[in-house]
């Protein structure tokens, strides 16, 4: 039988490889929210999948400190562990190259956008786990896990159905620093992408304000330890891209004065650049 030729792939080349983010992200970079002495970054992009990128970008300049841990709001759990052949993926890529990290998350992160926290926190780029999430996924799969990463580290997952509970947990914990993460499907209640009825049900804006108000005891504790800021927009999930495009206009106006991504935008209560 005649043997298969193999074609070697030809990376791609960059223009510039230091400077390469992922396709259609945008990032702001801001004043921290809570002390004078430190800047952070806030990226918004559709698939969730390219907050891996930004952790790593972000954790980059930790100097060797212990990653922050992330919180992520999510309607999904996005807790898929990287199987074997990922595994060989993520211990062969370069952390140090943009371009690299960016095409892989991209290309091989998987496209269901649900693989990149376990993935971060498998090379350790992120330290403990605690996501508050609506998807049900059977009782088993609210318990306490834990993911041993490629260095041997202990990474513990927490899941709460709660947001009181996940304040209980986080404002009782030994945590110094933290990486925000939100999916604006997590402000859909009913799910209709989800659970295939294509119906969706929304919290109440004045919920919302009231979620993310900066005097809110968790989101100031978050405030205080952030070390960047992540938002996923995924309008499918959303039930539309008017939809999502609400949603972030909600976090916007909360938040940040001008809007989010004009010049000089800083946080509301910070001077302006």
């Amino acid at each position: 039988m005649k043997k298969r030729k193999r074609v070697k792939t030809k990376m791609i080349e960059f223009r510039n490889p230091y400077h390469i983010e992922p396709p259609g992200a945008l990032r702001e970079i801001l004043s921290h929210p809570a002390n004078e002495t430190e800047v952070i970054e806030l990226a918004v992009f559709q698939e969730h999948r390219y907050a891996f990128f930004y952790w790593n970008k972000w954790v980059r300049k930790n100097e060797g400190n212990n990653p922050p841990c992330l919180i992520s709001l999510d309607w999904h759990q996005d807790l898929c562990y990287p199987c074997e052949t990922e595994r060989k993926w993520l211990d062969n890529l370069d952390l140090e190259s943009d371009a690299e990290v960016s095409l892989f998350s991209w290309a091989k992160l998987n496209g269901l956008n649900d693989g990149h926290i376990l993935s971060a926190a498998y090379l350790n780029l992120i330290g403990d786990i605690y996501v508050h999430c609506r998807q049900e996924l059977g009782q088993n799969t609210w318990k306490d896990e834990e993911l041993i990463d490629t260095y041997g580290n202990s990474h513990a997952i927490k899941k709460f159905k709660t947001y009181e509970a996940l304040q209980d947990a986080l404002l009782n914990s030994s945590e110094t620093s933290v990486f925000f993460d939100i999916d604006l499907d997590f402000f859909s209640v009913k799910n209709g992408l989800s659970d295939g009825s294509f119906e969706f049900t929304y919290l109440q804006e004045e919920e919302i304000r009231k979620m993310l108000n900066k005097d809110n005891p968790l989101i100031n504790w978050i405030f205080k330890r952030i070390k960047g800021f992540t938002i996923a927009t995924e309008p499918e999930h959303c039930g539309g891209l008017l939809r999502s495009n609400k949603f972030l206009d909600l976090i916007s106006e909360i938040y940040f004065s001008p809007e989010l991504f004009a010049p000089k935008c800083n946080w509301k209560w910070k001077p302006k650049y």
